[in-house]
């Protein structure tokens, strides 16, 4: 014959184990929804990094250029001064000969 006070420790455990088991579960659930959450975040974060590189890319672009422009512009001022200087030069040494 069982014992009453054996049949309550078996409910017991049953019940222990049972309350074990669901929270193991609903931890191994929350693990999995935290590397859902963290891979998620890890993904915005790469995105971010990339839409940062190329905007920095092409303002490194747009300032090359703007450069390249402005250098030009100051090569050909720089011509026409030496093309007026030769002028004067020339002019001065014509009327002294």
């Amino acid at each position: 014959m069982v014992c009453v006070h054996h049949l309550r420790r078996r409910n017991v455990r049953r019940k222990v184990l049972v309350l074990l088991t669901a929270a193991l579960v609903g931890f191994s659930g929350v693990a999995a929804c935290g590397q859902a959450v963290e891979d998620e975040v890890r993904q915005r974060v790469e995105d971010k990094v990339e839409q940062g590189k190329q905007r920095a890319k092409k303002e490194l672009e747009k300032g090359k250029q703007r450069l390249e422009q402005e250098g030009e512009k100051a090569r050909k001022e720089i011509e026409k001064e030496v093309q007026k200087v030769r002028k004067q030069a020339e002019d001065k040494a014509g009327t002294r000969r």
